[in-house]
C-alpha cells in the first residue's frame, strides 16, 4: 500500500471529501470544515492510501482562555479503514497517525511563533476516553463559558 499525506488550504475541497461518508452528521462537519478551508481559517490534511482518501484532519489556530493553541477542528477516518493498524504508519491506526502528525506540526509551530497546546473538542465520551487513554490528552474546562476541551501541552 502506498500512503501519502497531503493538504488543502485556501480552497474548497468539498467535492473531494463529501463522498467519504453517507452519515448526515459527519457530512455537516465536513461541510463546515471545507468552508473554513475556503476562508483560509483551516488547513485540511488528508491521508491517501493508493490514491483514495481514507482520513482527514482539519487544523486551525485558536485560543482557549487566552492560551495559544493549534485546534483540531475535525478528524475523520473512512469506515473501511477504522480500527486497522498499518505497519506503514508506524503500526498506528489512521486516527492515531493523524493526531501524531498534528502533534508534530504543533511542535514545529511552537518553535516559530509560540504555541502552548494542541486542543480538541471530543464529539462524545467514547472519543474523549480514546484521546485521553491513547494520547494522554488532559481535560480542561474554560473559566468563562465552561466549555470542555482536551489538550496536550507542547
Amino acid at each position: 500500500m502506498l500512503f501519502e499525506l497531503n493538504k488543502f488550504h485556501s480552497s474548497n475541497p468539498l467535492q473531494k471529501l463529501i463522498h467519504l461518508t453517507n452519515e448526515d452528521r459527519q457530512r455537516q462537519f465536513i461541510k463546515a470544515l471545507c468552508k473554513g478551508c475556503q476562508k483560509g481559517d483551516t488547513v485540511i490534511y488528508y491521508l491517501n492510501i493508493d490514491n483514495n482518501i481514507c482520513g482527514i484532519i482539519g487544523l486551525s489556530a485558536s485560543r482557549v482562555d487566552n492560551i495559544p493553541c493549534l485546534h483540531v477542528d475535525y478528524i475523520f477516518v473512512k469506515e473501511d479503514y477504522r480500527k486497522n493498524i498499518y505497519e506503514e504508519l508506524n503500526n498506528k491506526k489512521i486516527s492515531e497517525y493523524l493526531i501524531s502528525v498534528s502533534i508534530s506540526l504543533a511542535t514545529e509551530i511552537k518553535e516559530k511563533i509560540g504555541l502552548r497546546w494542541l486542543v480538541l473538542n471530543p464529539d462524545n465520551s467514547e472519543l474523549e476516553k480514546f484521546y485521553i487513554d491513547t494520547f494522554k490528552f488532559t481535560k480542561y474546562k474554560t473559566a468563562k463559558d465552561k466549555l470542555t476541551y482536551l489538550f496536550i501541552a507542547l
